[in-house]
């Protein structure tokens, strides 16, 4: 069981898609139940693939009121109408000074407090930690001390899956990514969705 209920979920994309087939399972995936932002990351995509990504997701984004960040490049992001970026702890300043006040900008700090601390004071609104697995790994013990002494939220993202989510939920993490573990869900990501959201409420209901 999913132990605590103080958090969101975060999703984030497959690294390729055929846009409308991905926006039509999105749109049954925001119906499901409560789900904080969606980021869209296409390593390797031109702007082209990223415009039409974009246009295809950004209709499903505004009417479940999710914002749609796009990793890497602030100017395009801005220039597409995405409602913010994820990028780099050293671009934090100038992804901030493309989207101002009004967008939101996320810092992708890996297993590093520091960087967290750098981003954060570049005017991150929140800072991501992962992956959870392999060598580079974020400790359990970052994301508890980031939670319990800053005021930036911070996100877990990278290599979560069921299984895993209810060691990170603990935390104190504000907000919790599921990625490819959802898309390549043996029982489909509808049904991976509705558990990990069920669990959450039950979590909240304190059974």
């Amino acid at each position: 069981m999913i132990s605590s209920p103080d958090w969101r979920l975060c999703l984030v994309t497959p690294p390729e898609f055929e846009p409308a087939a991905f926006a039509s399972l999105v749109a049954r995936l925001l119906a499901i139940g409560d789900v904080a932002a969606l980021r869209l990351r296409l390593p390797g995509a031109d702007p082209r693939q990223i415009s039409a990504a974009v246009a295809a997701l950004a209709p499903v984004t505004r009417q479940a009121d999710i914002a749609l960040l796009l990793d890497g490049d602030p100017g395009l992001a801005r220039q597409l109408g995405c409602d913010g970026v994820h990028v780099a702890p050293t671009a934090v300043r100038a992804a901030r000074s493309v989207f101002g006040i009004d967008g939101t900008v996320g810092a992708a700090c890996g297993n590093s407090r520091d960087a967290a601390m750098t981003a954060a004071d570049d005017g991150a609104d929140y800072v991501a930690f992962g992956p959870v697995i392999g060598d580079d790994a974020v400790m359990r013990e970052t994301v508890v001390d980031w939670a319990m002494a800053m005021l930036v939220p911070c996100v877990v993202a990278g290599g979560l899956s069921a299984t895993s989510l209810p060691t990170w939920a603990t935390t104190g993490a504000e907000f919790l990514t599921l990625g490819r573990a959802l898309w390549r869900a043996t029982e489909g990501p509808e049904t991976m969705l509705r558990a990990v959201l069920d669990a959450r409420r039950k979590a909240a209901r304190g059974g």
